[in-house]
Formats: C-alpha cells, sequence, structure tokens
C-alpha cells in the first residue's frame, strides 16, 4: 500500500481514491492470521472458536440443545424475571417462551395456592367419586361418611332438631352477572338455635363470622324430620281406617 505524503498533485486524487477502495476490498477478503490482529477464520462461530470462545448454535446458546421435528429447542434461566424460559427456532429466527415464575406452580407433594384454582377442563366424575369439602384453614378434602373418621357417634331424634327449615330469599351475587338466586342467608341461620349447627364460621379480621351453610348436612336432617313426620301420619291414618272398619 502506497502511502501518500501530502504533496500530491490534485489531478492525481481520484486515482489515489480508487486505490484505496482497492486496498479495501482486498482487505476485506482477505483472512487475517490472529498474529496480525485477525482471526484467521471466515465465519463468525469459526472465529470465536479460534479466538478462545466457545461456539454457540443456532438459537445463541454454547451449549446443545434438543431438537425436536425441525425446531431446536434450549432452555435457560432468566434471573430478572425469576423464570425459565425455552427458546426455539422459527424460521430462521429464535422465540422465547417463558414459563412460569418460581413458585407459581402446586407442587405434587401439597402446596398453598394464593389465586383461584381454575379447571375448565375437567373431566366428568364416573366411577368412585365423592364430595369435595373447603376446610376453615383452605385445604380440600374428600367427604368422610366413614366411621374410621368419627367419635362419640349418637343417634338423635329428628323430630328434637327443631326448625330447620329456614326461609328461603331471592338474591344477587356481589361481583356476579346479575342472575337472580334462592338460597338460604348464614347469617339468618346462625340468629336460630336450631339452625346454628349447620352454619359454617370463618375468622374475618380477628373475628369468627358466619361465611356458609353445610347444605348436605341441613338436607340430611330436613330429610330425616319429613320422613318422621310423613312416618307418623301414614300411622295415624292406619288407624282411622282400623277404626273406621
Amino acid at each position: 500500500m502506497d502511502i501518500l505524503d501530502g504533496n500530491e498533485p490534485a489531478n492525481t486524487i481520484d486515482t489515489e481514491i480508487n486505490k484505496s477502495r482497492d486496498y479495501i476490498a482486498q482487505r476485506t477478503a482477505a483472512v487475517t492470521p490472529i498474529e496480525k490482529g485477525g482471526t484467521g477464520q471466515t465465519t463468525a462461530p469459526a472465529a470465536l472458536a479460534a479466538l478462545g470462545g466457545a461456539a454457540r448454535n443456532g438459537l445463541g446458546f454454547t451449549y446443545a440443545v434438543a431438537q425436536l421435528s425441525d425446531h431446536q429447542l434450549g432452555l435457560y434461566y432468566n434471573d430478572a424475571a425469576q423464570r425459565f424460559v425455552i427458546r426455539k427456532t422459527l424460521d430462521g429466527s429464535t422465540v422465547d417462551i417463558p414459563l412460569a415464575t418460581d413458585g407459581a406452580y402446586v407442587s405434587k407433594s401439597g402446596d398453598t395456592m394464593t389465586g383461584d384454582l381454575r379447571l375448565p377442563n375437567a373431566t366428568p366424575a364416573t366411577s368412585g367419586y365423592t364430595v369435595a369439602y373447603l376446610n376453615s384453614d383452605g385445604r380440600v378434602s374428600k367427604g368422610a361418611s366413614s366411621e374410621r373418621y368419627k367419635q362419640g357417634i349418637v343417634d338423635i331424634d329428628p323430630g328434637e332438631l327443631g326448625d330447620i327449615f329456614p326461609d328461603l330469599v331471592s338474591f344477587e351475587m356481589i361481583g356476579g352477572d346479575g342472575a337472580r338466586h334462592v338460597g338460604h342467608i348464614a347469617e339468618r341461620l346462625a340468629a336460630n338455635p336450631d339452625q346454628q349447627p349447620f352454619v359454617v364460621y370463618t375468622n374475618l379480621d380477628g373475628q369468627t363470622v358466619p361465611d356458609s351453610i353445610d347444605f348436605i348436612a341441613l338436607l340430611l336432617a330436613q330429610t330425616a324430620q319429613l320422613h318422621q313426620a310423613v312416618d307418623l301420619l301414614a300411622q295415624r291414618v292406619q288407624q282411622l281406617e282400623e277404626r273406621a272398619a
């Protein structure tokens, strides 16, 4: 390469410019060895390896990835977002698919959820099923009807249960869709000594307050009481028929 001293005639400037461009083109196409400040290679992965760096694959990772169909799959951890991310190739580029953040999953060995549990694709129960209950501490449990789970079992007279038929009311759910519903109010049952045993309580701001109703127990008691009343009526009818005969 010629070195100019700055005293060349003005009419040679175009010639020198063309020569400079030729030098640049020759330099760009040439492979410069490492000892002269180059990499000695013609591709980026090879240059990285030649300079002592780890070669990167199509996902930009320095380690191996899985191959699924036509896609390469990789997995890395995002420290800032505190979550794992799956990276895959798509149409020649990479796409990152973030997974749930740390702690945003339910452990098979038992866990506590701080949000709603949604199972939109749950299948219908078809065999060996039972009801599920939500304990006051939030635990979900199956129904327990076996005497293995009970103690102090005592027979009761349904007639001695008193007034166990609460007044029906119509209402709308707060935050609901505006539809009218028919049912009972837990606070009203709690105010009736006969109905109070069927009330489910919860702790709210340090106070124990009515929260729900044990409808299964209430319906069982009501059915037993009605059955007893019907049985007594049947006995009276039979006695009247016998007298009339």
